[in-house]
C-alpha cells in the first residue's frame, strides 16, 4: 500500500518549483522539465501533485500565498496616512528579483484564465479581494459605499499597473516614486469622499 503525501515535503517542494519558474514559464511546464530543473523524478511530482493541471494550480496558490502575511498585518481601522505607510510598505515587499518574477507568473496566469476552457480563477479572486479589502476600510472611514467601490478599484488597479511597469521595466526606484504619486492622489480622492460627506 501506497504511503500518503507528506503534506511538508509537498510545501517544501512548491517552494523550490517556484523558487525553478522565476527562470521559466507556466506554459513551458511539464513534469519532465520541472523534474530534471529540480534533479528528482517526475514519480516524485506526480506522487505529490497528481497531475499537471493540480500542479499549476498549487504553484498559482503557492504565488498568491505570499501576500498572506500582508493581509494579516491589514490596519483595518488605520488613519488614511498610516494606511498609505503600510500600503508603501506592502508594496515594497514585492519589488525584488523574487517579487518581480512571482508578479509575471501571477499575471501569466490571469492571462491564461481569459481564453482557458476551464479558468482557475485565482487573479480574479486576489483582485477581487485586495479591492474588497480597501472598499472596506473606506467605508469603516465613512466613505459612501458606491464612492469607496469605485476609490478600490482605481487605487488596486493602479497598483496592478505599477507591478506591470515594474516586471517589465525592473525601475524599482520609478514605480516608488509613482506609487507615491498615486498614494498622494489617493489620498485627495479620499479627502475630497470624506469633505463631500460632511458638506
Amino acid at each position: 500500500m501506497a504511503r500518503p503525501p507528506r503534506p511538508e515535503r509537498k510545501y517544501e517542494l512548491l517552494d523550490q518549483i517556484l523558487d525553478f519558474l522565476l527562470d521559466s514559464t507556466l506554459a513551458d511546464l511539464t513534469f519532465r522539465s520541472l523534474a530534471d530543473g529540480l534533479g528528482i523524478s517526475s514519480y516524485v511530482l506526480v506522487y505529490h501533485f497528481g497531475s499537471r493541471e493540480q500542479l499549476v494550480t498549487e504553484i498559482i496558490h503557492g504565488i498568491m500565498g505570499r501576500y498572506e502575511p500582508l493581509e494579516s498585518g491589514t490596519p483595518a481601522s488605520a488613519s488614511p496616512s498610516d494606511f498609505v505607510v503600510w500600503a508603501r510598505k506592502a508594496f515594497e515587499l514585492c519589488l525584488d528579483h523574487r517579487g518581480r518574477h512571482l508578479q509575471r507568473l501571477e499575471f501569466e496566469a490571469s492571462v491564461q484564465d481569459v481564453v482557458a476552457e476551464r479558468p482557475r480563477g485565482a487573479g480574479v479572486a486576489s483582485y477581487a479581494r485586495w479591492r474588497g479589502f480597501l472598499a472596506r476600510w473606506l467605508r469603516g472611514q465613512g466613505v459612501a459605499a458606491k464612492r469607496a467601490d469605485a476609490l478600490a478599484r482605481l487605487y488596486v488597479g493602479s497598483i496592478l499597473g505599477l507591478l506591470y511597469d515594474f516586471v517589465i521595466t525592473g525601475d524599482k526606484r520609478a514605480v516608488l516614486e509613482s506609487f507615491d504619486l498615486l498614494s498622494e492622489a489617493f489620498v485627495a480622492q479620499y479627502e475630497g469622499a470624506a469633505h463631500h460627506r460632511v458638506s
